[in-house]
């Protein structure tokens, strides 16, 4: 809930402020320059830059405008974030943007720009990428200046300019970083400076109350983005709060796995009419007897429907893990059906076919995407656990068999990281433990320099993490000594950590078109800041497995 701010706050704001000032108050004469972000979860905020070389001058212009903006309408004053200039750098308009072009992953050019020395416009990087004036048409084409969004935005902040920028004719520019805090319950926190974490509060490394409290608010949040008929708001792009239109049976079954899984963390009572509503459309939308025995789940439009393997494996995931909660088994027949459709789906070698056509059942795509091979073995295994039906391991174990003798291990899958080590708590075999530990151990070099937010590698580790740990219990010493266990550990808290880089804070949320929209999602900054329903779902389970598991 958003503190609303009152007359004795703003006195304890500007207390605060005086204190964090004073940090910066240093015996050269140059100018200090402040950036006062406010707003509320309604709207965009607001920035205002104030400049002086003097830092009591500073202080009392700054507390000048926090006292216009309360008098005027205190709601503006819900966000409230301070960023100081530290440094500057003049560059060539030409260097800036082939480097904004060049960046390895987009929307990763982590600086303010001011288009003059005297920074009469300028731009956090916080408001760059929340208005797109750098922006990509997609996660897979480069990143450039948008000159529409770039004047639109100058409008917007400075109405008395009325000149419009011609990108082509800058010949330089001024690259700036600064150190901020933001302001929540009456005190400032902390926000990074610099690099992938840029503008994301600072909490203690081992505070897994705060990951309690981002599992809490993100469930809270994907709850919330189901409709009355029990349908997801699939996701959105933020800058301009577009709402993303497309949908995919799997993301539904799987974010609705995700927010029953939170119920191991803490109850909440008043998400159960929406996810028993989205359950309900999942199976009348989308699940399909073929016979009285046997269905399939179905993905794509009106005039394209399809059978994905990983469709009918959500579906189950999502029904054995309501079973799991409640321990209900109304869903448990539909469960039992979807598995014998994917029975359906697997030859006696163990090998997969991914999508088939419906209703002709035809088959469309022998392999389409790796995900589904674990995700499949994950569902049947559930299910096994739960009805005991033996076909189901078998082929679990025929999968493996496929699995390994086709070095699947090379795919550094999460499924398959699950599957491995459910499957080991039921057939301790070394052969799957082994398969368990190649899954990660040749991929850690790539998850530790990794620089964007990939919520999949958390969830991967978490479940090796359970695995190894089984290993020096049941006397695997040499397995245990080669599954470099301490390096896992080091990397499960670094992408831990890291991961919160992609979570939508009330500082960073505040500079996109509608916070509320958006305040408490995980999002993927290199694919126009996107918060879809999956990237709740895999951020959820991978946080989830890291609090109650992991001891450092």
């Amino acid at each position: 809930m958003l503190h609303q701010l009152k007359y004795l706050d703003l006195s304890n704001l500007k207390n605060q402020i005086s204190e964090w000032i004073s940090l910066y108050n240093q015996t050269d004469s140059d100018k200090k320059i402040v950036f006062i972000s406010y707003g509320c979860l309604d709207q965009r905020c607001k920035v205002f830059s104030i400049a002086s070389a003097d830092i009591q001058k500073l202080q009392k212009k700054i507390n000048n405008f926090l006292e216009k903006i309360f008098l005027k309408d205190k709601r503006y004053l819900a966000y409230i974030k301070l960023d100081i200039v530290t440094q500057i750098e003049k560059n060539s308009w030409t260097d800036v943007t082939n480097d904004i072009s060049n960046q390895k992953h987009n929307n990763h050019f982590r600086k303010g720009i001011s288009f003059d020395k005297d920074f009469n416009i300028c731009f956090l990087e916080q408001e760059i990428y929340g208005n797109a004036i750098i922006r990509g048409i997609s996660y897979d084409q480069k990143n450039f200046i948008d000159q529409n969004n770039l004047n639109n935005a100058i409008k917007k902040k400075y109405p008395s300019i009325k000149k419009e920028l011609e990108i082509s004719k800058i010949k330089d520019v001024w690259l700036f970083e600064t150190k901020s805090v933001f302001y929540e319950n009456g005190k400032f926190i902390k926000l990074q400076s610099g690099g992938c974490e840029n503008g994301v509060r600072f909490i203690d490394r081992n505070d897994k109350s705060h990951i309690k409290e981002i599992i809490n608010k993100n469930a809270k949040f994907l709850s919330n983005q189901l409709l009355e008929d029990g349908k997801f708001i699939y996701g959105y792009f933020p800058a301009f709060d577009n709402e993303i239109k497309s949908y995919n049976t799997i993301r539904h079954c799987t974010s609705i796995y995700s927010l029953l899984e939170t119920f191991e963390i803490e109850e909440n009572n008043q998400y159960w009419p929406k996810i028993h509503l989205a359950i309900e459309y999942s199976i009348k939308n989308f699940f399909k007897l073929i016979d009285e025995d046997t269905a399939h789940m179905i993905d794509g439009n009106d005039n394209n429907h399809e059978i994905k393997l990983g469709a009918n494996a959500a579906a189950i995931l999502m029904l054995t893990k309501y079973q799991e909660i409640t321990k209900n088994k109304k869903y448990l027949e539909y469960a039992e059906k979807i598995a014998n459709g994917i029975l359906q789906m697997i030859d006696k070698t163990g090998k997969t076919t991914h999508v088939l056509e419906y209703p002709s059942l035809s088959i469309k795509e022998k392999f389409r995407i790796v995900y589904y091979d674990g995700e499949a073995a994950l569902a049947l295994l559930r299910l096994y656990q739960l009805n005991n039906n033996k076909v189901l391991l078998d082929t679990v174990k025929l999968m493996f068999d496929n699995f390994i003798s086709n070095s699947y291990e090379k795919y550094h899958d999460h499924w398959l990281s699950y599957c491995t080590n459910e499957l080991t708590v039921v057939c301790p075999e070394v052969k799957y433990y082994q398969f368990g530990i190649n899954n990660y151990l040749n991929h850690m070099d790539f998850i530790k320099n990794r620089k964007t937010v990939y919520a999949t590698f958390l969830e991967m580790m978490m479940s090796a993490y359970k695995m190894v740990k089984r290993l020096n219990i049941q006397g695997h010493e040499n397995l245990f000594k080669s599954s470099k266990f301490e390096e896992l550990k080091s990397l499960i808290q670094l992408r831990a950590e890291f991961q919160r880089t992609g979570f939508f804070y009330p500082e960073v949320a505040m500079y996109m078109k509608t916070p509320k929209s958006i305040l408490n999602s995980f999002y993927v900054r290199h694919d126009r800041f996107r918060a879809r329903i999956d990237d709740q779902e895999h951020n959820l389970s991978g946080y989830i497995a890291y609090y109650l598991h992991f001891k450092d």
